[in-house]
């Protein structure tokens, strides 16, 4: 099913549920669907899906664990002088100050440490270890970096200082001589902490000591800072993460952290539970903001201080800071999009785009709004403090990006990341050779590969069944995010109702659909909508808190007009499919022949093979015309 946007995104519609799988628990319909669609045994796996067992003794899935918990806690009871070595995001940042309160409650003098984007770059460096031996501090635990550090590492190893890496990126294949490392690549094939970002191994290590020393974890705000930095860090919500986000995120506002609250209250969230979506939308970006272009000390020192004059000041410099970040990414991203239209005129495949004038710790967040905007991989480029070039990568979900860097590693000055998203310091006169070869790279990779943007939603759903308590059933199979998101669901023949434009091109609309009406909202819409139209949509299902009242409604993915005849793609072949006056689905091929849902039509010239796929067409046109979930 094709859309009728001017990007175009085509439905890949879920393949039918037979009934025998749709076992008889206390869930929606449609929601079991989504569930079965994605793999659960409703029968077999339900009730752990929705409440994860405890989970294993993470000494036996990390074997420096215990060496490392022991060192601590050791460095504790001896009133000790500890660095943490965080990262200037906001997975970083909460590991460090997780870690910086837990041990400073136990007894350990803590210092913080976290590189400066602008000025040092990513992760532990020569002058933080020459600081931190100046000050004779013997120990170093680093959080979500330290893992490629290979001239630090060694400077600390002759300083006798003990190192202590958490980190969850690639472990590079170069024999590392620390004291411990702590990380999941390190666990068993199938361990439910493989998916931890930075904050979560901080979280496992805080954890393990707490009960060493029969102290209870919740005493601190660890956590409240696991969600926010594993949210923010779009880490899997699989396994260990899953089990500690569902317990942990309705505890965030209830925290005690005077910073976060301070936080919270700002946004006028003091009040609610605090959703991923919150995360990921509202505080993350803050605490990025502040990363990306100011001193990132300035929210260590918010989530630390005593004071509440004092985090008053701060979060009054964070949200504007957040402010001037939004005006500088808008500026950059028009630039940035008319480089594109261009480029994308062109039929180039990766988009390069460089201005040595934008602001190196802006170019990731546009670099994701351009390939949001086109569905192409792109790298942003900009021009950094020594004269190199530093560059941001986003894939489409279709190249791996850290491998086509690697194809180009001699152009480079460095390079890493993951296959969706990377960076990469380059000079100047090698970014015409980048383009190039990156463009090439990426038109080997794209043949025979549909770049249409498409949406898979889970479920068809009628309005009349979206209340409080489906909302209620839909958060239970929550939190949602990386390798469970949010459940896309659409409907067919909605009339629009009410219609409002708002500021920023978006939709405010109200729809009927003939069993009841509900509001909607559709962002950075340019589809011409009027009153009365009946339109086909696609959406997430939200709470709407403007002014602390509480109302459901539809977040609208994507709009098509209503067509009474739609297309239905099945094994490379397009058919049309409509319901008649009797309520029958017709569906006709190119050929002109037809067959109807009581098999009627034609029936008596098909063959049994011929009535076998009859059968199992019209299972998916059910779906597409919104007979079936």
């Amino acid at each position: 099913m094709k859309t009728d946007n001017d990007r175009l995104i085509r439905w890949i519609l879920p393949k039918p549920v037979k009934e025998e799988e749709i076992d008889n628990i206390n869930l929606n319909y449609s929601l079991k669907k989504v569930l079965i669609r994605r793999g659960i045994d409703l029968d077999n796996e339900f009730y752990e899906y929705i409440s994860p067992s405890e989970l294993p003794n993470p000494e036996d899935h990390f074997n420096d664990l215990f060496k490392a918990t022991q060192r601590i806690i050791d460095a504790c009871g001896r009133n000790e002088q500890i660095a943490i070595c965080g990262d200037y995001d906001a997975d970083g940042i909460t590991s460090t100050v997780l870690l910086v309160e837990l041990l400073s409650i136990l007894g350990a003098n803590v210092t913080p440490y976290i590189p400066s984007r602008q000025d040092e770059g990513y992760g532990l460096n020569l002058n933080m270890i020459n600081e931190i031996n100046n000050k004779q501090t013997k120990l170093i635990i680093t959080v979500d970096n330290g893992i490629s550090a290979f001239e630090a590492i060694k400077k600390a190893k002759y300083y006798g200082i003990d190192l202590i890496i958490t980190d969850h990126h690639k472990i590079p294949d170069k024999k590392l001589d620390i004291y411990s490392l702590i990380h999941p690549e390190k666990t068993p094939i199938h361990s439910p902490y493989k998916y931890l970002a930075g904050v979560g191994i901080a979280y496992l290590l805080a954890k393990n000591i707490c009960n060493k020393l029969n102290f209870d974890i919740n005493n601190t705000s660890a956590n409240a800072f696991f969600c926010i930095g594993t949210v923010a860090d779009m880490a899997p919500i699989k396994g260990a993460n899953r089990k500690w986000l569902k317990e942990c995120l309705p505890k965030i506002n209830s925290t005690t952290n005077r910073g976060i609250k301070s936080i919270l209250t700002k946004l006028s969230m003091d009040n609610l539970e605090i959703t991923s979506d919150d995360i990921g939308y509202k505080i993350a970006p803050l605490i990025n903001a502040v990363g990306r272009i100011g001193d990132p000390k300035i929210v260590i020192d918010l989530f630390t201080s005593k004071s509440q004059l004092s985090i008053n000041k701060l979060t009054k410099e964070c949200f504007a800071m957040n402010s001037e970040r939004k005006r500088i990414t808008s500026l950059i991203e028009k630039e940035a999009t008319e480089i594109a239209q261009t480029e994308y005129i062109c039929n180039r495949k990766f988009f390069v785009l460089t201005k040595k004038e934008w602001h190196p710790g802006i170019i990731g967040i546009v670099a994701a709004r351009i390939v949001d905007k086109f569905n192409l991989p792109t790298a942003v480029i900009a021009k950094a403090k020594d004269g190199n070039f530093r560059g941001s990568i986003r894939s489409n979900e279709r190249i791996k990006v850290n491998r086509a860097l690697d194809e180009c590693s001699d152009l480079l000055i460095a390079h890493g990341g993951h296959s969706a998203a990377a960076g990469f310091s380059i000079k100047g006169e090698n970014i015409s050779m980048l383009r190039e070869r990156l463009n090439i790279i990426a038109s080997r990779e794209f043949k025979n590969i549909d770049l249409n943007k498409c949406i898979k939603p889970d479920s068809y759903l009628c309005l009349n069944d979206i209340n409080d308590d489906f909302y209620k059933q839909l958060c239970l199979i929550g939190p949602f995010g990386i390798m469970n998101p949010a459940p896309i669901f659409w409907t067919r023949k909605c009339k629009i109702i009410e219609i409002h434009k708002l500021k920023g091109d978006h939709l405010k609309i109200i729809i009927n659909d003939g069993t009841s009406s509900i509001s909607a909202i559709k962002w950075n819409s340019s589809m011409k909508l009027m009153k009365n139209d009946l339109i086909d949509i696609a959406f997430h299902i939200e709470i709407n808190r403007w002014n602390k009242i509480n109302q459901l409604q539809l977040n609208i993915l994507d709009i098509k007009k209503h067509k009474k005849i739609i297309d239905l793609q099945l094994h490379n072949r397009i058919y049309k499919c409509h319901i008649n006056d009797n309520k029958d689905i017709i569906i006709t091929n190119s050929k002109g022949q037809c067959i109807s849902s009581d098999l009627s039509l034609s029936s008596e010239n098909l063959n049994t093979k011929q009535k076998v796929f009859a059968k199992k067409i019209l299972t998916y046109a059910e779906i597409a015309l919104g007979k079936a979930a």
